[in-house]
């Protein structure tokens, strides 16, 4: 097992904040039976709730549903790899992977089997493996695809001097993201060294690709952070409290059982 050591911290500040008072056109709107979703690279939107999981395109077509569910409570559905999605059961350890078009491939992994017996959230990872979250250590263990331990990252709580409750961890780019309870984004890289800490705005909900951070803010503004050179752009959400996902030029709104998607001007900046 590997440890890495940090030997730098220091916490980012963003250099420039272009505001930018944009408008979007609204291009389908559907009805739906959701309160979650998320959107793959390859513009499939899976609508989430407590009993199952629906795939479909942009405009509703498309369509594909699973309900194996039964493992218990489940965050996201991972989508770092569009073509072998998976969901985390956290109280059950139970995996589960599915192709895209939500067939279950293959039996659920059970990750109390291989030691992780407390693991709060996993993330994939395009470098073929996925992270795990280990709250009794307050650690990023990374595995590879049959969950053998490549590396850890130790006890972030007493490396970093914080706290450290993750609320979501994602990996996009070079980068993996863990945002924290606190509203700190810790950024580490592939190697499981911690880079930075972003202190940001609360948020609804978030999400990266490579390059760039979306942060949705309970204020109405989507924030969107170049990780190249730390600098942010904002632009106004077209609806305050939803549930928000940007793939240029579409963004996905859910809120009270409607999906809207909506097409950013031609003349905004994004």
């Amino acid at each position: 097992m590997m440890r890495l050591l940090f030997v730098i911290s220091f916490f980012v500040s963003f250099t420039l904040t272009v505001f930018s008072q944009s408008s979007f056109e609204l291009v389908s709107e559907q009805r739906v039976e959701s309160n979650r979703f998320v959107v793959d690279d390859l513009g499939n939107v899976y609508l989430m709730n407590t009993t199952g999981i629906e795939r479909r395109n942009a405009v509703g077509g498309g369509v594909f549903r699973t309900s194996e569910m039964q493992w218990g409570d489940f965050h996201d559905l991972d989508v770092t790899d569009p073509l072998r999605p998976f969901v985390h059961f956290p109280a059950t350890g139970k995996v589960l992977f599915f192709d895209n078009t939500l067939s279950v491939q293959g039996s659920a992994i059970d990750l109390f089997e291989f030691g992780y017996d407390n693991v709060e959230w996993m993330c994939g990872s395009r470098g073929d493996g996925y992270w795990l979250w280990d709250a009794r250590n307050s650690e990023i263990i990374r595995v590879d695809r049959n969950i053998k331990r490549i590396l850890s990252t130790g006890n972030l709580s007493i490396l970093l001097g914080s706290e450290i409750r993750p609320v979501a961890m994602m990996e996009r780019g070079s980068f993996l993201y863990l945002l924290n309870s606190d509203n700190a984004l810790l950024v580490f890289d592939m190697f499981g060294a911690w880079k930075k800490t972003v202190t940001i705005s609360a948020v609804l909900n978030w999400e990266a690709e490579a390059g760039k951070l979306f942060l949705f803010g309970v204020d109405g503004i989507m924030r969107i952070i170049d990780t190249h050179v730390w600098q942010t752009q904002e632009i106004a959400l077209p609806v305050m409290g939803g549930r928000y996902s940007y793939h240029s030029p579409f963004l996905y709104c859910l809120q009270e059982g409607v999906l809207r998607v909506f097409k950013l001007a031609e003349n905004a900046r994004n």
